[in-house]
């Protein structure tokens, strides 16, 4: 009876242990239930766009919300209640439990959950069961949160709130069809599944899973019309797999949208900016905010779209914006850009120099700053400014500005000194600081002095493919084509689909030495990695006439032509209209173009050449 009676007497001591603990963490503020409701990530079904965070990319498409690792929805977790025991606990429960809030006081996360798992599995307690969902949920453990909840709601089947969570993180999990399952049973319990669980998926467009979903997805809505979630995340979905027209075609049938009336109006926008363009989608956003103008998530969308195609007009927009937000910094930073854009460089000053004091982007706003500076004529305020341009994206944009504002004050040779200090201050950065002066000495004028830096720096850099590259085409303009192509055929021995190196190789060897199939067969893979480079498509066309292909040759050039009509690619169509025998349209381009420029040396020697009279 010793042993009974002492089993009883710790039974006792470890309830009245770990209730004085839990009053005692409860008053002291320290215990992590006092700080669950943390966990605000809604990732409920929702469309919402991101503001501008960078210069180059101010048009970007709203996304949905969610955090990436765990983000279950915030009612559902709030609504989880501690549930008391359902039998008494053993010893060993008893002990695991204490070790586990003891660990949960002292931020051990993975401990305490790990107790509360196997304490939940051993004694199938719905109560332990939850509380270690939570757990897991605060501590950003998905995998323990995905077991912990799929135990919930075995024992728990008829559980709403188990159900909910468990279909949540098998979404985000990448099972969104097992999450499917998981909602649909919810049927059998008389319920309307949280089908908008299932737009949190980020499976991409073709996946398997994703097709499998919307086709199970479809029947029900043809079945569920009043359902406007389900329609809803159908037509999410329609979307994330760029099926556009029936998704919008989808949206269209959803007959109450006051549930949800600015993700509908932000999807119908994203849609028809798929489908057509940002005018359309921005026409669209404009009726909306008339029904909802104090909805700021529409305003921002069309101030983004506004960028694509009216910049006056984005600029009023990101200016609306900030009058309820004036110190809110992704606005602050749009508004700036496209101020700039738009050559209002005091609004642009000051909405850069604010986020200065904000201690906020700093580096892209002393990069703009200098830019307005340079732009006014302020020459020295510009180099203090790039000055203050730390390393990063802008840094070698900075100082290329920096040296040529130099040089342009007769500071050459201060010029040359500053990239030689930041070779030792870089040594990382050194092959592109050689770059940058042998690129500063050639616009300059001294083309034989960038040649010699070029060689002696690609005697201490050899493998540098960027100065290969400058001296390559350094060599073209001295008529050194063997450097030349070494150089090329180096880059290519090393990166063999570096479309620079493919393009300048194959065009010198058709118009250098006559190695034509040679050259096509440079110029064709340089044309497949990228189709859309008007230079590369004139290689291809010149490549083509050089091997008597007159036709594809002249389709080439024309695309060409209508892309980037400069002087050279004018030359090369005419030459190929005149060969062969489209002489009207060459006499009619020379007309055409020389009324446009007065400098053309290309066409004018094609003209000599060719004995074109026009």
């Amino acid at each position: 009876m010793v042993t009974a009676f002492n089993r009883a007497a710790f039974t006792a001591a470890s309830h009245r242990l770990i209730s004085l603990l839990l009053i005692a963490l409860s008053l002291s503020g320290c215990s992590v239930m006092s700080k669950l409701d943390a966990l605000t990530a809604d990732s409920s079904l929702k469309v919402d766009s991101a503001t501008i965070d960078t210069a180059d990319k101010l048009a970007v498409s709203p996304n949905k919300e969610g955090d990436s690792e765990v983000a279950v929805t915030t009612d559902l977790i709030d609504t989880i209640e501690e549930e008391p025991p359902t039998r008494p606990f053993s010893e060993q429960t008893l002990y695991n439990l204490l070790i586990a809030e003891l660990a949960t006081h002292e931020q051990n996360f993975p401990l305490a959950i790990e107790k509360y798992l196997i304490e939940a599995q051993s004694t199938l307690d719905s109560g332990l069961a939850s509380h270690a969902t939570r757990l897991s949920l605060y501590g950003r453990d998905i995998k323990a949160a995905l077991s912990s909840a799929q135990l919930w709601l075995q024992i728990e089947p008829d559980s709403e709130k188990a159900a909910a969570i468990y279909a949540d993180l098998l979404t985000q999990s990448g099972e969104a069809l097992h999450a499917l399952d998981v909602l649909e049973s919810q049927y059998i319990y008389d319920r309307i599944p949280n089908y908008g669980l299932l737009s949190q998926t980020t499976l991409a467009a073709g996946d398997r899973q994703l097709i499998a979903l919307i086709n199970r997805l479809a029947p029900l809505v043809e079945q569920y019309t009043d359902h406007t979630e389900l329609i809803f995340t159908y037509a999410l979905l329609l979307q994330q797999n760029e099926q556009h027209n029936e998704a919008l075609a989808t949206l269209d049938t959803v007959k109450d949208l006051q549930a949800n009336p600015s993700q509908a109006a932000l999807l119908r926008a994203q849609l028809l900016e798929n489908l057509y363009d940002a005018k359309i989608a921005a026409k669209s956003l404009s009726k909306a905010i008339k029904k909802q103008p104090d909805e700021r998530a529409l305003r921002l969308y069309r101030a983004k779209l506004l960028t694509r195609f009216d910049l006056q007009g984005a600029e009023k927009a990101f200016a609306y914006l900030l009058e309820d937000a004036p110190d809110d910094i992704n606005l602050l930073f749009s508004h700036a850009v496209v101020a700039h854009e738009n050559k209002h460089y005091e609004t642009a000053r000051r909405g850069f120099e604010k986020l200065i004091s904000h201690n906020q982007r700093v580096t892209v706003s002393h990069y703009y700053l200098g830019q307005i500076a340079e732009q006014q004529g302020e020459s020295n305020k510009a180099i203090a400014r790039y000055r203050q341009v730390k390393a990063g994206k802008y840094f070698m944009p900075a100082t290329q500005h920096l040296i040529n504002l130099q040089a342009a004050q007769d500071q050459l040779l201060e010029a040359r000194r500053y990239l030689a200090s930041l070779r030792i201050a870089i040594p990382l950065q050194a092959p592109n600081f050689w770059a940058l002066e042998a690129a500063l000495l050639k616009s300059n004028g001294y083309i034989e002095e960038a040649r010699e830096l070029l060689d002696l720096a690609i005697e201490r850099f050899p493998e540098q493919l960027l100065l290969r590259l400058e001296r390559a085409l350094m060599s073209e303009q001295f008529n050194d084509f063997a450097t030349a192509e070494s150089d090329l055929r180096f880059i290519l021995s090393r990166d063999p689909d570096n479309i620079t190196a493919l393009n300048a190789l194959g065009y010198s060897l058709s118009n250098r030495v006559g190695r034509y199939e040679e050259a096509l067969a440079f110029v064709e893979k340089a044309f497949a990695l990228r189709p859309d480079d008007p230079a590369i498509i004139d290689s291809l066309g010149w490549a083509q006439y050089r091997l008597g292909q007159f036709e594809t040759a002249t389709y080439h050039l024309e695309i060409a032509f209508e892309q980037f009509p400069d002087d050279e690619v004018a030359a090369h169509l005419i030459e190929v209209y005149w060969v062969s025998g489209e002489k009207s349209k060459a006499r009619s381009l020379i007309k055409q173009f020389k009324k446009q420029l007065d400098d053309t040396p290309k066409v004018d020697e094609a003209i000599n050449r060719l004995s074109i009279p026009w």
